[in-house]
C-alpha cells in the first residue's frame, strides 16, 4: 500500500507539468499538440513529463525555454530536439519621425493578389520549423502560412497588411497588428518574392507600418520575432533601429511515440 507522502507527491508533480493542448494547432495540424514551458531546469522532471504526455495522449510537445539552452544531459533524458531559437527585438517609436510616411492598409486583395501573397507567404514557410517537422511537413506548413493570409484579411489575425509592387505584381508583403493596450505594433510575418531580394522591399515595408502606426494608433514600440538562424534578418532590422533584444527563445519539439 502507497504511503500518503508518495500519493501526495504524485498529484503535486503532476500538477506541476501541466501540458497545455493546444486546440487551434491540433485541429489545424491534424494531431495532438501540446506547449510547456520550462521556467526552471532544476525542478523539472522529465519522467513525469513524459508520463503526462502519454496519459494525455499528446503527440508532439513544443517545450520552450527562455534565455537560455537546456542542458544537454535533460535534452537526451527528455528525447527533444532543438529546432529552433527565436529572437524578439524592439524598437522605441517616435510617431513625429514616422507621420509624413505614405502607406495603404489592404483588408482586401483581389485574386490574383491573393495568389501572389500565397506565393510569398508559401516561400517563407520553407524556413518555418513547422516545414522541418516530420509530424508536420511541407504541406501542412504551406497551408497555415496562407491561412495567415486569410485571417489577416478577416482581421482575426492582424491589423491588415501592406504589400510593394513591381510592374502590378507583389513583390513583399508585410502582415502587421497593434497591441493597442501595451501600445505596441507588432509584425506577425514579413516576406519579399526571392526573385526581389536586396532591393530595399522589406525596409519599404516597414515605412509602410511605421506610417500606419504614427498616423492611426498611439504606440510607444515596435516589435519584431525572427530566427536566430535568419542572420540577414538580424542585421537587416538593427540597421532600421531595432537595437534591443527583449528575449530570446530556445524551441524543441518532443515526438511520443504512442502508437
Amino acid at each position: 500500500m502507497e504511503k500518503f507522502t508518495d500519493i501526495f507527491n504524485k498529484i503535486f508533480f503532476r500538477k506541476i507539468i501541466m501540458i497545455e493542448k493546444l486546440n487551434w494547432d491540433s485541429d489545424f495540424f491534424g494531431i495532438k499538440i501540446g506547449r510547456f514551458v520550462i521556467n526552471n531546469e532544476i525542478d523539472f522532471d522529465e519522467i513525469k513529463f513524459k508520463e503526462e504526455a502519454n496519459d494525455e495522449k499528446f503527440e508532439l510537445i513544443y517545450v520552450f525555454k527562455l534565455q537560455e539552452m537546456l542542458s544537454w544531459d535533460t535534452v537526451i533524458k527528455t528525447d527533444l530536439q532543438l529546432v529552433d531559437i527565436m529572437i524578439l527585438m524592439s524598437k522605441k517609436f517616435k510617431k513625429e519621425n514616422f507621420v509624413q510616411n505614405n502607406y495603404k492598409l489592404r483588408t482586401e486583395l483581389t485574386e490574383p493578389e491573393l495568389i501572389e501573397c500565397y506565393y510569398i507567404a508559401e516561400t517563407i514557410a520553407k524556413a518555418s520549423r513547422f516545414y522541418k517537422e516530420s509530424m508536420i511537413g511541407e504541406l501542412k506548413t504551406k497551408a497555415l502560412y496562407k491561412k495567415w493570409i486569410d485571417n489577416t484579411l478577416n482581421k482575426s489575425f492582424a491589423d491588415g497588411l501592406f504589400i510593394v509592387k513591381d510592374s502590378n505584381s507583389i513583390i513583399g508583403i508585410d502582415l502587421i497588428k497593434t497591441d493597442n493596450k501595451n501600445k505596441t505594433g507588432y509584425c506577425s510575418l514579413i516576406g519579399v518574392n526571392p526573385n526581389y531580394k536586396g532591393r530595399g522591399i522589406g525596409k519599404d515595408l516597414w515605412e509602410q507600418s511605421f506610417g500606419y502606426w504614427a498616423n492611426e494608433k498611439e504606440i510607444e514600440s515596435c516589435k519584431v520575432s525572427f530566427s536566430f538562424q535568419n542572420s540577414e534578418s538580424f542585421n537587416f532590422h538593427l540597421k532600421i533601429g531595432f537595437n534591443k533584444i527583449e528575449e530570446i527563445k530556445y524551441i524543441y519539439h518532443f515526438r511520443n511515440n504512442i502508437g
